[in-house]
């Protein structure tokens, strides 16, 4: 985040990278097993592909260990890593708190979904409130993220979508 954040927040979820790092981590041991033991069954995984997993898993870990989300003068960006989303304050119709039950997005992550007729795109973390867009142009009508200010963030979206 730079100097012309006007709000910042990051968002961790220790469960999600603990999975992630589990199934990494029980990748990694399949690898080594098969190159420096012997063959894991019958019919045993191509070594490329246990690498390709791995890696796979590895970079699933660190990009989804936390959420950001950034307001500036010009858009709004929410992502994981280097997944992300940004919407200019132009394009943003109105704002409100989520109260959807969570599994309406299927877990956590990014979800694409469609609900009541519109396409929604939602960036969630476990265990945390969703603020909701309605979106004027673009590829989804709505847009689902989580913070744990959902009150202050409303405010300041309301605030730089009544300026613009």
């Amino acid at each position: 985040m730079d100097s012309n954040t006007l709000y910042g927040e990051k968002i961790a979820s220790k469960w999600t990278t603990v999975l992630f790092a589990f199934v990494t981590v029980f990748f990694i041991f399949m690898m080594f097993y098969q190159i420096f033991v012997g063959p894991l069954g019958d019919y045993p995984a191509p070594r490329w592909g246990l690498i390709v997993l791995t890696v796979i898993f590895l970079f699933l870990t660190f990009n989804f260990r936390a959420m950001t989300i950034e307001l500036t003068p010009e858009f709004l960006s929410t992502g994981f890593g280097v997944v992300k989303h940004r919407i200019p304050w132009e394009d943003i119709e109105r704002s409100w708190e989520d109260e959807s039950p969570v599994w309406t997005y299927g877990g956590w992550g990014i979800r694409f979904e469609k609900s009541h007729g519109k396409r929604r795109l939602a960036y969630t973390v476990p265990q945390t409130p969703r603020v909701a867009l309605s979106l004027k142009r673009g590829r989804f009508q709505e847009f689902i993220f989580s913070t744990r200010k959902p009150g202050e963030l409303i405010g300041l979206i309301n605030e730089m979508t009544s300026s613009t």
